[in-house]
């Protein structure tokens, strides 16, 4: 059967054909996407909540791209926002730590690839491979024991009593050997014959073969946890690192599908809030924390009802200093726009309200992304005014720009707006 390969975007509903076999698949997947998160109708309508990345079953392949568009696109702005997505996707992806791999695809790769997470990934992972291997093979030392004739490294004298007391012409001997034939390269092998099933690219096919071919005196393994934790990197196999992070995570989200036999469901899969708030932090901590302030991410965690231990809050980002929160930062990856008006969620209000009332912070920040229709519109969004006593809580929206090429600016105007302490309130 030939792999139907599908294009959604997180949370916007899309119609797609499927047949029996792939619609029971991708109902399948509801135990690990979450059944309020996976809607499929009657009327083809599929839609996909909270995740993005891909999955990969043996007959339905899926990408959800985080969006960029409002949801009313046509056709040749579907296909420029799915470009520009996957980009963007990697940016973040590498922006906050996530991908250990920083080479991001160009727009040229990501066409050639059509846009497909899956192959980009692999790709990524080939290239970065066949590069490193031609400019220094990994070598190691490793332990070896052997029956031979002449004498190499040790005599290990109880094997050699028990194994050749009829062969006195053989020793049973124990030695490092400088090899190739080491774990790491094992790992490598083995996960690179795995992506040779799962590549469509002619491309990837043709370095995945010609990986396979340096490594041809390398042992195949069974892969497990434990075997990747048994590698350990030092100053010669350092450079090597990011790779074996990334074949790290090619074995980790291969999880059993739902067919007997060798038959397997491939999965990247990363909480889109998560992702972006995490940026965020990362960017908000590298860029005030030289400044002597205390950046948390999703601390300090406090009962709104302290008494009763209840109603756990858990906010994004706290900017503070010993025990001072003087700031509280809430990313939301949603449109805060809607028919060209700011409409911002009450429950979100309510939530930053929570908050200030809960840390006695008067100053707080909802951060959206900046969807493409929306580039027009100034900051702040919106700024509200609450009196709660003889406390005034400021609650401010803000939108940046995470869609451009160069994140540097965006972090750059969010950092100084947030370490000159005004949000861009108006006052």
């Amino acid at each position: 059967m030939t792999k139907k390969t599908l294009t959604v975007f997180e949370d916007r509903y899309s119609r797609k054909q499927l047949t029996d076999v792939q619609k029971k698949e991708l109902l399948s997947l509801e135990s690990l996407w979450g059944k309020q998160n996976l809607i499929l109708r009657a009327d083809d309508r599929l839609l996909l909540r909270k995740y993005v990345g891909f999955i990969a079953t043996p007959s339905l392949q899926i990408q959800i791209l985080p969006k960029l568009f409002e949801d009313s696109v046509s056709a040749e702005d579907a296909e420029k926002e799915k470009l520009l997505s996957v980009r963007m996707l990697f940016r973040l992806l590498s922006s906050s730590g996530f991908l250990s791999i920083k080479d991001i695809p160009n727009p040229q790769q990501i066409a050639v690839m059509n846009g497909d997470l899956l192959e980009i990934f692999i790709s990524i992972f080939t290239k970065k491979f066949l590069d490193l291997f031609h400019k220094q093979i990994h070598r190691q030392y490793e332990e070896r024991e052997q029956n031979m004739v002449t004498i190499k490294g040790r005599i290990l004298f109880q094997q050699q009593l028990l194994r050749n007391g009829f062969f006195k012409h053989k020793h049973y001997v124990n030695y490092q050997e400088f090899t190739e034939n080491n774990l790491l390269n094992q790992i490598f092998k083995t996960t690179i014959n795995s992506l040779r099933v799962l590549t469509k690219s002619d491309e990837n096919k043709k370095n995945l073969n010609m990986a396979i071919m340096l490594l041809e005196n390398i042992q195949f393994v069974r892969l497990s946890e434990s075997l990747f934790s048994q590698v350990r990197f030092n100053r010669l196999n350092e450079s090597y690192r990011a790779l074996f992070q990334l074949a790290k995570m090619f074995y980790h989200n291969r999880q059993p599908g739902i067919h007997s036999g060798d038959e397997r469901t491939f999965t990247f899969l990363v909480p889109l809030n998560q992702l972006f708030e995490y940026t965020l932090y990362q960017w908000i901590h590298e860029g005030l924390s030289p400044e002597g302030l205390e950046v948390k991410y999703q601390k300090p965690q406090r009962f709104l009802d302290s008494q009763n231990d209840v109603f756990l809050l858990k906010p994004d980002i706290t900017i503070q200093s010993e025990s001072n929160v003087h700031m509280i930062v809430d990313a939301k990856y949603k449109n805060p726009v809607s028919d060209s008006k700011v409409d911002l969620s009450e429950s979100d209000v309510y939530q930053m309200l929570a908050y200030a009332v809960r840390y006695q912070c008067d100053r707080l920040c909802l951060v959206y992304p900046m969807f493409l229709n929306n580039k027009a519109l100034k900051n702040p969004l919106a700024t509200y005014v609450i009196q709660n006593g003889s406390q005034s809580i400021h609650i401010s929206a803000f939108h940046i720009d995470i869609s451009q090429e160069d994140l540097i600016s965006a972090k750059s105007e969010l950092v100084h707006a947030l370490s000159e302490g005004i949000v861009l309130i108006e006052k």
